[in-house]
């Protein structure tokens, strides 16, 4: 009997291994470790810019929507106009939501609540020919 893996085990250890690393990595991020990490990346636009015009190129914040693997992919938190939005580099547009969980963004800015941006002053008016739509 031979002690090798077949291709499709492998592959079954390697997607049990990613799991586990990234449910590692959720509890990680939301310790006061992890939180520094984060701040640095927060800082460096790591996790991208809102990408509403009103909110200015605020930095985003990684979010799940779900904390149960494999529902969904991450999303970005934009804590200007408290939304989420697709992440532009496709790279995170893979990884799985869980991993970040639904609690980092706003713990996050309960830890650090001088990052936290007033909500945009300004709002977007549709008008026609100058004069605003009205709705009926």
């Amino acid at each position: 009997a031979e002690d090798t893996f077949t291709e499709e085990q492998n592959e079954l250890v390697e997607s049990a291994a990613e799991m586990l690393y990234g449910l590692i990595h959720v509890r990680y991020i939301l310790t006061n470790k992890g939180m520094s990490a984060m701040l640095e990346k927060f800082k460096n636009y790591d996790f991208g810019r809102c990408p509403r015009v009103c909110c200015s190129g605020q930095p985003c914040l990684p979010v799940g929507q779900s904390d149960i693997p494999r529902s969904s992919t991450v999303k970005v938190y934009c804590p200007k106009c408290e939304d989420i939005y697709y992440p532009r580099s496709k790279y995170h547009g893979n990884i799985d939501g869980a991993y970040f969980g639904t609690t980092f963004p706003h713990l996050f800015l309960m830890t650090y609540g001088h990052l936290k941006p007033q909500k945009p002053s300004q709002r977007y008016v549709p008008r026609v020919f100058g004069y605003k739509i009205h709705k009926p």
